[in-house]
């Protein structure tokens, strides 16, 4: 099988990811970003730790594939999304976490100091003294706020680099598979942390426009 775009971390294919994913070895990630209706057509690949995008309409889906998730994130974006004129602006999207992580302290960083935390327990001063040292960067918050790029080659469909960063970040995974890859942004996150990815595009100009961003070292879209 011949790939599309490959460098010394990442590698695209074009094609049906059903068709091509036989062929494709176990990666440590996966991330499940396929437009909404088709997750009904999705199955679950086998990695350690999985990331699952999706909306309450294809919740069901997900977890008839995938199974109930450890943890479930919000994508929060002010710019929602019209829907009708008897129901709210949608301005989120579920990540579905499945498997498991390092530590969850990747937020921003951290500039708290040292505090005594004294020795009471149960109304008695029976602990010795403690101090509580702030970790290096906050704990991850569930609701995680990023604008979309609607101005991007892939319009409103794209997601934030960040966002995908942080997402590679928690699992601790070497390696990352995106059987739906649209833009390639999770390969450019992949590449900028320096692990290795896989991803997998139906459209040919989606592929080329994803390649043309690795080539030339695009984080952001333009």
């Amino acid at each position: 099988m011949r790939p599309y775009y490959q460098d010394n971390h990442c590698i695209i294919y074009h094609g049906d990811c059903r068709e091509i994913l036989p062929s494709i070895k176990q990666m440590d990630v996966t991330l499940y970003d396929p437009p909404f209706d088709e997750w009904q057509n999705a199955r679950r690949l086998p990695s350690e730790t999985s990331f699952a995008f999706t909306n309450w309409q294809n919740r069901t889906s997900v977890e008839r594939i995938l199974g109930r998730p450890r943890f479930e994130l919000v994508w929060h974006f002010k710019d929602g999304r019209w829907v009708s004129h008897t129901g709210p602006r949608l301005t989120h999207e579920l990540i579905l976490l499945y498997g498991e992580t390092v530590e969850a302290y990747l937020g921003q960083p951290n500039n708290g100091k040292p505090q005594n935390k004294g020795r009471g327990c149960v109304g008695k001063d029976k602990l010795p003294d403690r101090v509580y040292t702030p970790r290096a960067r906050k704990q991850l918050n569930s609701v995680l706020e990023y604008p979309r790029n609607v101005n991007s080659g892939m319009g409103c469909w794209g997601k934030p680099l960040k966002l995908v960063s942080l997402l590679l970040e928690w699992s601790g995974g070497k390696s990352v598979l995106d059987p739906y890859m649209g833009g390639g942004t999770t390969l450019v996150a992949a590449k900028e942390l320096g692990l290795r990815a896989v991803g997998i595009e139906i459209d040919e100009k989606i592929c080329e426009f994803a390649a043309n961003r690795l080539r030339q070292g695009l984080l952001e879209f333009e």
